[in-house]
């Protein structure tokens, strides 16, 4: 049987699907969803991708089944994409955290939905179609060994030449209330045997790569024998990880020195906002507004850089917050930043509550992408907290200050690792003076 899995094309902001051109090529993002799902497709089976960032889609391919991965801001295109394939009379699959929240929304454009996790339902999808008994909808099914869990299909892989991506845990026990992953993947944590790690690690042909973990930091003892034994085995790569503060601000020196001995070059960390009770309010509550200098200082020691997250548009942000966050964030000489805007995905108790409340204005998908304002903020309008993004994006990406914090990373983080949060700061500046029309 031959299968076709596909990437819709992301539409960036306000602005038209554009082609990728070198630049994403070279920087792009690894996604390692697709891999995976061929990964656990039977041996018996045909498997190609296409991933619509890069690739030409050819509605005429010879498959059987359309299998279609689904983000919230990618489910208009993704939803386009299955009805041209299913009016050619092709069977479509979809999975993936929208339709995984809004299964009755996905079906009127697929035959099946697969939720949550595709360990287990994948298979049976494939058992089921061969036999002619398709489901309409297969439910989570989380009851799996990862330590059975192949590597992925990196064979299939074509369109990241320099960075990679692993992942060694699947799962989240936290409950913020604007994020996808728990809904999605459970707070049960699974963890692959370190030795299968270790092997497909080595096996790859990137130097440097990222661990997609939600986080990292989530089990330090299970992080420490995978630190040590990168290190054991001479595994000269470096990498990126996320991490979470409370781990990050407080680990005793070894887990940090382990981290960069093991090729650590850089940790993202979600601190989400400067403001305590904003943090409170959204249930993250293991980030501390007083350990983030700190937790800063002590990966410079080290020799790591730290990539943070920062949200705008929680109910405790008034109009200062962004004069507020940007001296911050001065303070702490953070290296690179990711700047959302709060988006309330389907799935997640953000979603809920803002929606029981009337205050989501819009639901055309293709706008939940972090950097445009989909609901009513409380305590300013919509147009402040979009020109607020925007202000805080165009002053932390000013050439003058990529150029400082640039130098500045080069000199604290070793090896050929220290150009990939260095070169981060123009790619983001691209990406939101795009986004943000500045």
């Amino acid at each position: 049987m031959k299968i076709l899995f596909v990437f819709p094309k992301i539409r960036h902001g306000s602005s038209t699907y554009s082609d990728p051109g070198a630049w994403k090529i070279v920087f792009g993002y690894p996604i390692i969803t697709l891999p995976h799902l061929a990964a656990i497709t039977p041996d018996k089976h045909e498997v190609k991708i296409v991933n619509e960032n890069y690739d030409t889609l050819d509605y005429d391919e010879d498959a059987d089944i359309i299998g279609i991965t689904t983000y919230t801001m990618t489910a208009p295109r993704a939803y386009k994409i299955a009805d041209e394939f299913r009016r050619r009379g092709k069977t479509v699959v979809m999975g993936g955290y929208h339709v995984t929240a809004l299964s009755e929304e996905a079906l009127e454009h697929a035959d099946c939905v697969v939720q949550g996790l595709a360990e287990v339902t994948w298979t049976k999808v494939l058992e089921d179609f061969e036999k002619g008994k398709l489901k309409r909808i297969y439910e989570r099914d989380h009851e799996f060994d990862i330590s059975k869990v192949p590597p992925l299909r990196r064979d299939l892989i074509t369109h990241n030449p320099f960075l990679g991506a692993i992942q060694t845990t699947k799962g989240c026990p936290h409950t913020c209330e604007f994020c996808a992953i728990s809904s999605f993947c459970g707070h049960m944590v699974k963890q692959r045997p370190i030795k299968d790690v270790v092997e497909e690690i080595k096996k790859m042909p990137n130097k440097i790569f990222v661990i997609h973990d939600p986080h990292l930091t989530l089990n330090k003892k299970y992080a420490k024998e995978l630190f040590k034994e990168l290190i054991r085995q001479k595994v000269h790569k470096q990498w990126v990880a996320n991490g979470t503060t409370d781990v990050l601000a407080t680990a005793d020196d070894t887990f940090l020195d382990l981290a960069r001995k093991a090729g650590c070059v850089e940790w993202f960390v979600g601190f989400e906002s400067v403001n305590q009770a904003a943090l409170i309010e959204t249930h993250k509550t293991h980030n501390k507004v007083e350990n983030f200098s700190k937790l800063i200082d002590r990966l410079h020691n080290y020799n790591m850089a730290v990539q943070g997250g920062i949200i705008f548009g929680f109910d405790h942000d008034t109009p200062d917050v962004f004069d507020t966050t940007l001296e911050t964030i001065n303070q702490w000489n953070m290296d690179v930043l990711e700047i959302n805007i709060l988006t309330p995905y389907p799935g997640t108790k953000l979603f809920e509550k803002l929606d029981k409340a009337g205050r989501i204005f819009t639901k055309d998908w293709t706008h939940y992408n972090q950097v445009e304002v989909v609901f009513e903020p409380k305590n300013m309008t919509a147009e402040e907290l979009m020109h607020g993004a925007r202000k805080v994006a165009k002053e932390f990406y000013s050439i003058d200050k990529i150029i400082k914090r640039g130098t500045r990373t080069i000199t604290t983080v070793k090896g050929i690792g220290r150009f990939k949060p260095a070169l981060s700061n123009f790619a983001f500046r691209k990406y939101y003076k795009r986004d943000f029309n500045f």
